[in-house]
């Protein structure tokens, strides 16, 4: 078992995460925290706890890769039957990982399990995710965001997405998502690439699981839609955050919703480029990113619908003296 952080100048709050994931109850797993070229000293901190502890192993990269890269990076370089993504400001109850393998374990056809993450440790603490629901424009959202816990219902059950602070992958289900070999696409540097797999997830018939069993602290920063705090984020993120919506809605829509999700996202499109050109102009440079890989965009999109008429994990599941693939085998042994 792998669970995967990434890091970029994340010393102030690594120590407290690996700390958590290595008081799991869950004994059988590696945690590989591969760092993007961080400047503070986030590397001195992750090799101290990793000489008290072999569990933990640091992968040094030359390069800031992105919250995609550095991931792709663990997961080409794994082979464990499922892996854990990890924010590195995630705090995980001790059982959050035993709680999500069972889970996973309990259905072949589910490709991801995601959990309940809190916003702070208060009496009564607000929501920041328990998954994610998708929206009529082609956008995510994050399930029951800011609300009270004592006053939100949850149950365990299907949903449309997990937030990418703390996912459980199964191995089938990542091997299944590659798209000329990644993963995650690594044109999304970071942001909104949990939307991406949650959409290709559900395109290929995967199922995605919440379990409010399986808890974490996550503080969250950056929301997108927060126009305060986005006038004081670097122009390469806000940038991102445009181009991103774009390949998702170039690369996932079958060739019959194609057209309605545009027609739906369209208005707030329209809106985003009027803003960029009246008081955001370094977000200009999404529009012309996407319009000089148009090619290969639209090559990965003819990968993608090409995947989604085979059929999926349930349809799979469902033949008689079915050979499970290696991954499949060793999940089941």
């Amino acid at each position: 078992m792998v669970l995967s952080i990434v890091t970029w100048n994340s010393a102030e709050v690594i120590e407290a995460c690996l700390a958590s994931v290595l008081a799991q109850t869950y004994p059988d797993f590696e945690v590989w925290v591969v760092d993007n070229a961080s400047a503070d000293d986030t590397r001195a901190r992750v090799a101290a706890v990793a000489a008290r502890d072999a569990r933990v192993r640091l992968h040094p990269l030359p390069r800031n890769t992105g919250f995609c890269g550095g991931h792709n990076y663990a997961l080409d370089r794994s082979q464990s039957a499922a892996v854990l993504l990890v924010n590195p400001d995630i705090e995980m109850a001790p059982d959050y990982l035993a709680r999500a393998l069972e889970t996973l374990e309990s259905d072949p056809a589910i490709g991801t399990v995601c959990g309940l993450l809190l916003q702070s440790r208060d009496e009564r603490p607000r929501i920041d995710s328990a998954g994610l629901v998708r929206l009529p424009d082609g956008r995510f959202g994050l399930r029951h965001h800011g609300r009270y816990l004592h006053e939100t219902p949850l149950a365990a059950g299907p949903v449309d997405g997990a937030d990418g602070a703390l996912p459980l992958y199964r191995r089938a289900f990542i091997d299944d998502l590659r798209v000329e070999g990644q993963f995650f696409d690594e044109r999304f540097f970071a942001h909104k690439e949990d939307w991406d797999i949650a959409w290709r997830g559900q395109l290929y018939g995967w199922r995605t699981v919440f379990e409010p069993a399986c808890r974490a602290l996550h503080p969250r920063q950056f929301r997108p839609a927060d126009w305060r705090l986005r006038r004081r984020l670097s122009g390469a993120i806000k940038a991102d955050a445009v181009k991103n919506q774009w390949l998702l809605l170039l690369k996932n829509p079958t060739d019959r919703q194609l057209a309605g999700y545009w027609l739906r996202a369209l208005p707030r499109q329209l809106g985003i480029l009027l803003y960029a050109l009246l008081l955001e102009r370094a977000s200009l440079r999404a529009y012309r990113f996407v319009w000089q890989h148009r090619a290969a965009i639209w090559a990965s999109r003819r990968l993608i619908q090409a995947r989604a008429a085979r059929p999926g994990p349930l349809a799979r599941a469902a033949r008689p003296a079915a050979v499970p693939r290696p991954a499949e085998a060793e999940l089941t042994a």
